[in-house]
């Protein structure tokens, strides 16, 4: 590969991930209760999730 992953895109992944899942209950949490959120908490979670497990498996497919 020309370009190498360092240990900074592994934390980006991380955070991503970790903020994902927080998005995604945060979401869950609005929708099941009394406000109604939008669908957009979910989706922007699930996105998160997506790119963050992605740069990791990209992270230490490369190491």
């Amino acid at each position: 590969m020309v370009f190498h992953f360092g240990r900074a895109f592994l934390v980006l992944g991380w955070i991503l991930t970790i903020a994902g899942v927080v998005y995604v209950l945060v979401g869950l949490r609005h929708m099941a209760g009394v406000t109604g959120a939008s669908p957009a908490l979910l989706l922007i979670g699930l996105v998160a999730v997506v790119v963050g497990s992605a740069i990791i498996r990209w992270v230490r497919r490369t190491r």
